[in-house]
């Protein structure tokens, strides 16, 4: 049971006819004029199974998505949709014919990727149930995934690949391409990929290897030189040692002698706060002493004038007639005795007053006899706290006159133990160096692994394969097929093919293609189980000309031979007419012929225009 047969290639596009191809589940042909959208068919069925590009041609302007209807060997019908230059595919489950309006099944990036599934290659491989294999990358051998694309050019052959000198099995043409190529033919025919294969390194990896010795050498080179020691790194650990008993001994006396004068950097810092503060009780004394002073010579002065204002009492009482100098009573109002009265009440009051504040007076004098000892006292208490700074600080010089030879022994030593810890280290990256310098040195050549591996039974019977089917078409001629497995070449009848003309490259390489299909599905081997020939028995034939590189005899026999073929659908592009007859089992698309139904692939731009003359048929714009 195949595993893919292709069900229709349609381009649709807003205000656009659709152009579509239903393929027959055996033999589809599309033939006719050129430039009419022949091989456009092949290139957009290429492009809808993850070719990279998509050729931009006049005629498919407008047409936004391209749908490809595809059956599974279950039967279930899946369409790819995918838009031109986008590089990502939809997956619908079901047939249609327009993009659907529901969302797909799945979208999926076209290009391979080995690391995750999410890929348009990974989906159709898994269909083939090929997904995960691996094939040789190169003859050393280094492998890689398989990807669709190295099977789609097998079955899908453009006519360019049809009639070219290159193997079929080696399509690219590349020297570096070479052995996977092989190794995916390798796969077709014997089902058994390079899965349990032990790789080893590429002429490159080699190269990269020889590139990494050196650099490991110049690597060991320059860290040698950077040693500060020429000394073994056995002796350096002994020195090492000694180095960190002396600096455990060295510190044991510096944090002593440290500890030491920070004590007495804090008596310092205690006594300089003392010191500050004794300065400031003294001169707030001072403040108090200054504004007592004051109020000592006030009241000294209340009790002058209250002495005075007592003497003038009674001075003024006893020789001053007239009125009153205490209550300004005339001498007609006053009292006999009036004088003497006022003259008592005064001396009272001001004998009162003067009592009072000569008792105000001997209080602060008892206070500035206090304070004034206090100042004293303070100026005792800041001559003992300099005495004592002094000596603290006497003894901090000492000790720092201790330390230093100290510090220095102690510093030189942590220099030279870091100098010899770094070496250590040092020692240590070349000890790694040279040991992956010696694994790369040691290592052994890999033997170069076969490219192909195919048995000689495997091989024979494909090979005698391509040659019935080279004998079924009538090709003249001895067509005794051998496959070069260090080549890749295809020879018939004792010729390599590329040596062959154009014609009969053309033919040889269809035979391949047609015998390859063949084989994998008879083998339950890889295949899509669809073959698209692009031009295999015609390179060119001008609209109503005939100019056939063959003889109409293997034509026929070509094209019946394929109608034999029910193993695999198989779809033909050509520009001559197929024989007449060939059946029910084919359906057959004349583009630009005369007498046919179809200017092309594309309909015409201008919907009125129905006539199929040869002179639209000699103008029609190019579409491959």
């Amino acid at each position: 049971m195949r595993p893919l047969t292709l069900l229709h290639l349609t381009f649709v596009g807003p205000g656009k006819a659709p152009a579509a191809v239903d393929f027959h589940p055996r033999l589809t042909v599309i033939y006719g004029a050129s430039e009419t959208g022949k091989s456009f068919v092949v290139e957009a069925i290429d492009y809808m199974f993850g070719a990279g590009k998509l050729k931009e041609i006049q005629e498919a302007q407008g047409y936004t998505d391209i749908l490809l209807g595809l059956r599974l060997a279950d039967g279930q019908a899946v369409t790819l949709v995918r838009q031109p230059g986008l590089n990502r595919a939809a997956v619908y489950h079901g047939d249609f014919r327009t993009v659907p309006t529901t969302p797909p099944a799945k979208v999926l990036p076209v290009k391979h990727n080995p690391r995750s599934d999410n890929s348009l290659s990974r989906y159709l491989l898994k269909i083939l149930q090929a997904d995960g294999r691996q094939i040789l990358k190169s003859a050393r051998p280094t492998l890689r995934s398989l990807s669709f694309r190295d099977l789609a050019h097998l079955c899908i052959v453009s006519e360019g690949q049809m009639a070219g000198s290159r193997s079929p099995v080696l399509p690219s043409g590349q020297r570096t391409s070479e052995t996977g190529e092989k190794s995916v033919f390798k796969y077709m025919l014997t089902g058994q990929d390079e899965s349990g294969r032990v790789v080893g390194p590429t002429d490159v990896e080699k190269k990269v290897g020889k590139g990494k010795v050196a650099l490991l050498t110049s690597l060991i080179d320059e860290a040698r030189n950077s040693l500060a020691f020429d000394v073994h790194p056995t002796e350096l650990e002994r020195q090492l040692g000694q180095l960190e008993q002396a600096v455990a001994a060295a510190s044991v006396d510096v944090d002593g002698l440290l500890e030491e004068r920070r004590l007495y950097t804090d008596t310092v810092r205690g006594l300089e706060n003392d010191l500050a503060e004794n300065h400031r009780s003294a001169d707030e004394t001072r403040i108090l002493l200054g504004r007592f002073g004051l109020l000592r010579q006030q009241y000294e002065s209340d009790l002058a004038r209250l002495e005075m204002v007592a003497e003038a009492g009674n001075l003024l009482g006893y020789f001053h007639t007239g009125t009153c100098v205490f209550c300004g009573a005339a001498p007609e109002h006053q009292q006999p005795g009036h004088n003497v009265d006022e003259t008592t009440e005064l001396h009272a009051a001001v004998g009162a007053e003067l009592r009072k504040t000569i008792e105000l007076r001997t209080d602060l004098l008892t206070t500035i006899e206090d304070l004034t000892g206090q100042l004293a006292a303070l100026g005792s208490g800041d001559a003992r706290l300099r005495a004592q700074v002094g000596e603290a600080e006497e003894r901090l010089a000492v000790l720092s006159v201790l330390l230093a030879p100290l510090r220095t022994d102690t510093s030189e030593m942590l220099t030279v133990r870091t100098k010899i810890q770094r070496d250590l280290t040092i020692h240590a990256q070349i000890e790694r160096l040279e040991e992956l310098k010696a694994d790369f040195l040691s290592a052994p050549t890999p033997v170069p692994a076969r490219q192909d591996g195919i048995s000689s039974s495997q091989l024979a019977e494909f090979e005698e394969l391509v040659q019935q089917v080279l004998s079924s078409w009538q090709v003249p001629g001895d067509n005794a097929v051998n496959y070069d497995e260090q080549s890749g070449e295809i020879s018939v009848g004792g010729r390599e093919r590329h040596s062959r003309g154009k014609g009969m490259r053309s033919i040889i390489h269809a035979a391949f293609s047609t015998a390859l299909v063949h084989y994998t599905m008879r083998h339950d081997r890889p295949h899509p189980g669809f073959v698209v020939l692009d031009s295999p028995v015609l390179t060119y034939r001008e609209p109503d000309e005939v100019d056939i590189a063959l003889t109409h005899n293997v034509v026929e026999h070509f094209y019946r031979g394929l109608l034999e073929e029910r193993s695999a659908q198989i779809v033909v592009v050509e520009n001559g007419d197929p024989p007449e007859g060939l059946g029910d089992d084919v359906t057959t698309y004349a583009f630009g012929t005369s007498g046919s139904t179809r200017l092309g692939f594309f309909p015409p731009q201008n919907p009125t225009v129905v006539s199929l003359s040869r002179s639209y048929s000699e103008n029609a714009p190019g579409a491959g």
